[in-house]
Parts: structure tokens; sequence; C-alpha cells
């Protein structure tokens, strides 16, 4: 994973990569053109598999013959899933905000469910964190809905993305039920009536950045508009840092998180060792393994539980003080 520019989250966390959407301002294509090296001859190699539908998987890290150097994306902006990333949430034992897949489109037409079963596995195990998704095809939200594949876990945020008045059909297949819901306003290309989304818990606004920096400034009185309704509705807004917004709105830019994702600065997940509940037995000799060992137990609830060595140091995923 890597630490987010973007100021609402801590870290993106990108186990699929690469979108067929084709948008005129997407810095993830500029990103992964810079990153992919030689595609036409990664192609060849025998690092990258493909699934049944013909789209490619790396089991582990792709790197150059020659040097050995890792290539981020080997096949450009084709997607592909990065299976060695799955584990990577959990290896984060600090709370965080994350933002799932922000170099692709998880739930594009193109991805296969049993990519996005594999990306929400990955996110279970690590229950600790928040998981923001966003997409622009939302439809998909409704259909894995109604399925029940979509998780309803507090610590995921399904979003979706609104530049103009036409995108605006896209906010009816948020999931409403139980799921926590967002839009992302960015780039907020024209003004737009939201006032039928008194049911959303977030909204985002940003203005153009990357290549297309400053082609359409927002208006101050878009903004003003958004954030009338907004209020009227008790939704949090967060408008991100760009210089275009300071021009329209102001420095004292609107950056509020809901509830679920104000998470504390300093708040590590508490070590075995550490804790009241923690109890270690005395030393005694284990034949199997023919050394001395210790067991470690959690006295927290009225189930003692055995803590497995590995997690002494960290606490296990089932602690209950993580969520607390």
């Amino acid at each position: 994973m890597n630490k987010s520019k973007m100021e609402f989250c801590n870290f993106t966390f990108n186990p699929v990569t690469g979108c067929l959407h084709g948008c005129e301002y997407c810095y993830a294509r500029k990103q992964a053109r810079r990153f992919s090296g030689d595609v036409r001859l990664n192609k060849g190699s025998e690092q990258l598999q493909k699934d049944e539908n013909g789209l490619y998987i790396l089991e582990n890290a792709f790197r150059n013959q020659v040097t050995g150097k890792v290539i981020p994306d080997p096949v450009g902006f084709e997607p592909i899933m990065h299976k060695y990333r799955l584990a990577m949430p959990a290896q984060k034992k600090k709370p965080a905000n994350i933002f799932v897949c922000s170099l692709a489109d998880l739930f594009g037409t193109w991805v296969p469910d049993s990519w996005i079963e594999e990306v929400f596995k990955a996110c279970d195990a690590a229950p600790w964190h928040n998981y923001l998704f966003m997409t622009k095809y939302p439809q998909r939200y409704e259909l894995m809905s109604s399925t029940l594949q979509l998780p309803r876990s507090r610590n995921f945020w399904y979003g979706t993305t609104v530049t103009r008045c036409s995108d605006l059909d896209r906010i009816v297949y948020l999931p409403r039920k139980q799921h926590n819901q967002f839009i992302n306003i960015e780039p907020l290309l024209e003004e737009i009536d939201i006032s039928e989304i008194d049911f959303m818990d977030w909204i985002i606004i940003g203005a153009e950045t990357g290549n297309r920096r400053g082609k359409v400034k927002p208006k101050r009185e878009w903004i003003e508009s958004i954030v009338r309704t907004a209020r009227a509705s008790g939704i949090p807004i967060f408008m991100n840092h760009s210089e275009e917004l300071e021009e329209a709105w102001g420095m004292d830019l609107i950056q509020e998180l809901p509830a679920g994702l104000i998470r504390p600065e300093d708040k590590p997940i508490p070590h075995c060792r550490e804790c009241d509940y923690h109890k270690a037995t005395e030393r005694h000799y284990d034949s199997v393994k023919g050394t001395m060992m210790m067991n470690h137990i959690c006295e927290h609830g009225k189930a003692l539980q055995r803590v497995p060595g590995r997690y002494v140091r960290t606490s296990p995923p089932w602690c209950p003080l993580r969520s607390e």
C-alpha cells in the first residue's frame, strides 16, 4: 500500500489496477504509463497469467528480467489483478482510512465477481481499517446488494463519482439499507442540483487536477449550492485541497469527515503483552516441539481464548478491543 495524498484517507490499496473508462481527466492512466516499462515485451513474460476472461493476473510482483527491478504496471492501464498485494491491509496494524483501487474501477463491467470477492476478503481480514470504494458503475453495487454479495460491514463505504448533472442518475444505484454511502463530486464541471440526496452519508468536492488542471474552474455559486443542500440535510462535506477550489471558495475549505471515518491519530492496535486481559502461563516443556514453551491466554469476557504466539506482539484479528 502507498501513503495517500488525499487528505480524507491514509493509504491507497490497489490489488486491481487498470480501467476501460477512458476518462479524459484520468490521472491513473498517466501514472500507469509512467511505470509500465515496455508493455509489449512485458506481455510475453511467463510472470503474467491470464484468467478465463483473458484478463491478466500476477501472483508475484512483476520484475524486469534484466535489472530485477519491480515494474508496478507491466501491462500499462489494462485491467490486472495483483494477488500478492491482497495481504497488505492486514500488515498495517494501526487503524487507517484506506481508499481501495484508486488506480482502477473495481466495479467496472469488465471486472469478474471473483476479483471483487477476493478484495472484499482481504479487507475483511483487517477489520480495524475503514475501506472506501468508488465507482462509475454503481449499478454493480445494486446487483451485488440484491444477491447479498455486497458486505454490510460498518467500516465499508461505497461511493460513486458525479461530475455533471448527467451523472446524477448514478446516485439511485447506491446501496441505501445498512450500507455507508457517499458521492465524490470531483472534478466539479458544472452546477449540480443535489436536492434529492438527503439520504447521503458524505459528500466530497474537488476541482480538476493533473493534465487538465484549470481547464474548468468551479464557480463559487456551484459550491455554495452543494453546501447549502448538504447543510440542510446534515451531510458532512469534504473539500479536496487545490488552488482552483481555494480560488473559488477561499482558504477556509470545509473538510469534514463522517463520524465513522474519524480515526484517533495515535491509537494503535492493542498489543497482547501490554493488555490487562493478557495472561501468560508458566513455562513448560513441549515434548512434541522439544523445547520450553509458554502459553498466552486472553481473559476478556467469560470464555478464555488462547492467543497464538505470532499474535502476542500485535493482538489477534478477533481481539475485542479492536472495535472499541
